[in-house]
């Protein structure tokens, strides 16, 4: 039986296993969540001893305490240590005997139980003390694995002495010790096991140096056995790794994240319905953890403040029409916004549309309201036969007015004031008298007429109001009679300020913005207009709308449960890099969407939106370091065919693969195995498929071609090579991180490059210089795990194109992985990673998880990636049950109050 612990803030009552005494967790109780100190049963005997045992009472369970005392020293354990355990095991032996005393409370020690019994064994006339009842089953038990938490501490304290310590003393401190800290690494300082979680990242590097066989190098003064350097690996992965995920947990804690420059433009989109992108102006966000969206690296410049108030500005312009309406209104159709017979006419470089035959070219205008406009129409024509091309100027169908253009091709114009009626009206310019003389000279042969633009102007004395439908959209409400300006101006705003800010708005904070109106309108004798305008700036420049803000926790609480509002965000960022919609908006305010069914049902809803391309553009173009192929250029001379339209149509192949998989809900392993794809014209003939033309995309099945999923894609393989060459080891470790969830090693400092280690060796294909490169030590222990996944693609030249031959010799894509699997080509070792597709999902749970949180993982996060991993394995490897595993994780849902848990909690022994 697992021993018992209690909650000393809420007495909460919880199991766990042995090997977790001594850290420090969260209470189970969800009501409560503070931290709990597992505390061994020899300490919790030693502090009976110290205070008064009540008459009667049984012994209490323990509560949590750090694994040791020695522990919670953080100091490398020593005899001294030992003999203090020694101490505590005594007086725990003691206190099982006498806390259980029948009378009043007394004090007690090791040494007055010793005189007491000596007394009683000599028949001294002294009373005899009161006997202690029996142990009870759950004491004796509770006793025994108080003893075994003991002997599991003891252990891990003698692996870190006997094991850990001499290893990294003999073979890392010359290089990260006191007087040396090569990259960064220091690891003389370690005092005791719970340092392995206190700094968790430096010592998860040396787990992976050390487990890799990086560390030590090659070149070392003296190197471990194998069974050594195994050993230390694996008593380094059960501290870092193996921990209860009931016990040790928490939500985690990301730092207030900025709108990056894609979610401000989304935002600004679904905000107001508006095509523009002013964050194009924006300075290139930071990348943090591969991702762009990570709090720690979205900082605020001083540059980008000032392009804040500058986008500000533009979107409150585009919003609010600010067009001075007292004269009346100008309307302008140039000659493209004219049609012809319902079809948009030709126009030449000089902006005319011509009437080769008597027709029209018309435009449809609405008026706000009734009088006297005048139109003016800007025209010209050719000369042919005696007379001049006569037009008319035609309103509703009906000529007002009939004029003559000399054919002097030059622009002329004339005017015609008309009674128009408020609404919309078809008004035209016709040409009526055509006319051709196939045997006059070629220039006085043909008569025609060309209409550069049409302009409305009116109505006379002015006073209509016509603003563009944004304006009339969003400003629903005006200062008129028994309304006020405070009145008109909360009517626009709070709709706005709820929807920009992702939440309800209070009347105080509404209040601050619709007293910007009325100052503006006051002190700058401004329209009510202007002043909304202003104050729709101060929205877009709040922190409100700049930062996804969410609350922490209570100081007395470890974390807190997110409200309905702060996940509406989450999720809708996630998934669409934009705003909350109006159902998620209306859902967070009723609390539904708090419901695990709500949240999971909203989920599957929002993926198959088109907004959910979002993820292809954003997160999959940054996992699959798609980006980067911008800033690849292969060498003309070697790739005469490469141009920037094969380079646009690689990258768009991968995002549908992507969003096909994301919109149809089908298997992630499918970016793996999937044997269709998506091309246009240009990347077929890349490819050399048949049968597709235009530059539209379509799906194609790849059934007897070479290719299988995004590991043949072209875009992959190109921007894992050199201008000049493919790069197997650049393959192999986009492979390695993106594929496989492993980080390879930097290389060690001094390698020469292949180029170098091979220039004494002309006519070498590449496999036989990367063999003459891996007979240096140092390189061969990261290259026989990175060289076997990219030279097994070598069949896919530096652009992707399939070949056979290589300067004239058979391409060897043949291969054998670490762990002995052979193969004897890609098709083979897709099928060995495939095989992996475990690995492959974790490694693609770990990145979205990143992606959602907008922070790097820590090790507690391991449990909301193995939980969501066991849930993909129970719902078919379904897209979509990734995302329902992330965004019903405590790490999607709540909110801790600090980064980390404390240097206690966690590993296992």
């Amino acid at each position: 039986m697992k021993p018992s612990f209690a909650c000393s803030a809420c007495g909460f009552r919880f199991r766990a296993d042995a090997r977790y005494v001594g850290r420090s967790v969260r209470c189970p109780n969800s009501a409560c969540g503070r931290p709990v100190l597992l505390r061994p049963a020899v300490e919790q005997a030693a502090a009976a001893i110290r205070a008064p045992a009540a008459v009667g009472a049984s012994a209490a369970p323990p509560v949590a305490v750090r694994r040791s005392a020695v522990a919670a020293q953080g100091r490398v354990l020593s005899g001294r240590s030992r003999w203090w355990l020694s101490v505590l095991t005594v007086a725990a032996i003691c206190s099982l005997s006498l806390v259980f005393f029948q009378g009043s409370q007394l004090w007690l020690s090791a040494g007055s139980l010793q005189a007491a019994t000596s007394e009683t064994a000599t028949g001294n006339s002294s009373p005899a003390a009161p006997q202690s009842p029996p142990l009870t089953p759950e004491q004796q038990e509770q006793q025994r694995l108080s003893e075994a938490q003991a002997a599991l501490e003891k252990t891990r304290i003698d692996r870190l002495e006997q094991q850990v310590l001499p290893y990294l003393k003999q073979y890392c401190f010359e290089c990260h010790g006191e007087e040396s800290q090569e990259a960064g690494i220091v690891v003389h300082d370690l005092r005791g096991p719970d340092d392995f979680l206190a700094d968790f990242r430096r010592w998860e590097r040396v787990y992976r140096m050390i487990n890799s066989g990086v560390m030590p190098p090659a070149d070392h003064t003296a190197l471990p056995a194998p069974e050594q350097q195994q050993s230390v690996a694996r008593i380094l992965h059960a501290e870092l790794y193996e921990f209860d995920c009931r016990i040790v947990r928490s939500p985690g804690r990301s730092t207030l994240r900025r709108l990056n420059r894609a979610e401000y433009n989304n935002t600004i989109r679904d905000l107001f319905g508006l095509q523009i992108t002013p964050a194009d102006k924006f300075p290139q966000d930071d990348v943090g953890e591969g991702f762009d969206n990570i709090g720690d690296v979205l900082n605020v410049p001083p540059l980008l403040m000032e392009k804040y108030l500058d986008a500000a500005e533009e979107v409150a312009g585009t919003v609010v029409d600010l067009r001075d309406f007292s004269k009346g209104i100008v309307l302008t159709f140039a000659a493209d916004a004219l049609t012809n017979g319902g079809e948009k006419p030709t126009v030449d470089d000089r902006g005319y549309a011509w009437l080769s035959t008597n027709g029209r070219l018309l435009a449809k205008v609405t008026v706000p309201a009734d009088g006297r406009y005048v139109v003016q129409v800007d025209l010209t024509a050719t000369q042919a036969g005696d007379d001049f091309a006569r037009a008319a100027l035609v309103v509703d169908g009906q000529a007002v007015h009939e004029a003559e253009v000399p054919g002097l091709r030059r622009e002329q114009q004339f005017e015609q004031t008309v009674e128009l009626t408020a609404g919309e009206h078809e008004i035209a310019g016709e040409f009526l008298n055509d006319f051709y003389d196939p045997e006059a000279p070629e220039r006085r042969r043909d008569r025609n007429l060309g209409i550069r633009k049409i302009i409305i102007t009116g109505p006379e004395g002015g006073g209509a109001d016509l603003w563009h439908e944004t304006h009339r959209r969003f400003v629903t409400s005006r200062p008129r009679e028994g309304s006020s300006v405070q009145q008109a101006a909360d009517g626009v705003l709070r709709p706005i300020m709820r929807r920009a800010f992702r939440r309800p708005v209070t009347d105080e904070e509404v209040q601050r913005y619709v007293t910007l109106v009325e100052r503006t309108m006051a002190e700058q004798s401004e329209t009510y207009d202007y002043g909304v305008y202003v104050a729709l700036q101060a929205v877009l420049v709040s922190p409100d709308f700049l930062f996804r803000v969410e609350a922490d926790p209570p100081a007395d609480a470890a974390d807190r449960a997110l409200n309905s509002f702060e996940v509406a965000s989450r999720l809708s960022y996630f998934l669409w890099s934009s705003m909350p919609d109006e159902e998620l908006l209306q859902l967070a305010e009723t609390g539904r969407l708090l419901d695990g069914d709500v949240l999971r049902q909203q989920a599957r809803r929002m993926l198959r939106d088109p907004k959910s391309e979002a993820l292809s553009r954003n997160f999959a173009a940054q996992w699959l370091n798609l980006r980067n192929l911008a800033d690849v250029r292969p060498n003309p001379e070697v790739y005469p065919d490469f141009d920037d339209a094969l380079r646009k149509s690689m990258a768009r192949e991968t995002e549908l693969l992507f969003a096909s998989i994301v919109q149809e809900d089908r298997s992630i392993e499918e970016f793996l195995s999937a044997d269709y794809s998506f091309v246009n014209e240009r990347l077929a003939r890349h490819y050399g498929l048949t049968g597709v033309q235009g530059e539209d995309f379509v799906r194609v099945s790849l059934a007897g071609t070479q290719r299988t999923g995004v590991l043949t894609h072209a875009s992959i393989l190109t921007l894992t090579s050199n201008p000049g060459r493919t790069s197997p080891v650049k393959r192999g470790k986009w492979i390695l991180e993106n594929i496989l969830a492993e980080v390879p090693p930097p290389a060690p400092a001094g390698v020469p490059a292949l180029e170098e280690a091979g220039s004494a060796a002309e006519g070498m294909s590449l496999r036989e210089k990367m063999e003459l490169h891996r007979r240096d030590a140092a390189c061969a222990v990261c290259h026989r795990i990175l060289d076997p996944l990219g030279l097994g693609f070598e069949n896919f030249d530096g652009v992707g194109r399939w070949r056979d031959e290589d300067a004239g010799k058979v391409v060897d894509a043949s291969g054998e992985l670490p762990g002995g699997d052979r193969f004897a080509g890609p098709g083979e070792l897709l099928g060995i990673l495939r095989g992996r597709k475990d690995r492959f999902f974790q490694a693609f749970t770990e990145k979205m998880l990143v992606y959602s949180l907008g922070r790097g993982l820590e090790y507690y996060d391991r449990c909301t990636v193995e939980e969501a991993l066991r849930q993909l394995k129970s719902g078919g490897n379904r897209f979509s049950v990734v995302v329902e595993a992330i965004v019903t994780s405590d790490a999607f849902l709540r909110r801790a109050g600090r980064r980390e848990l404390s240097s206690g909690s966690g590993s296992g022994g």
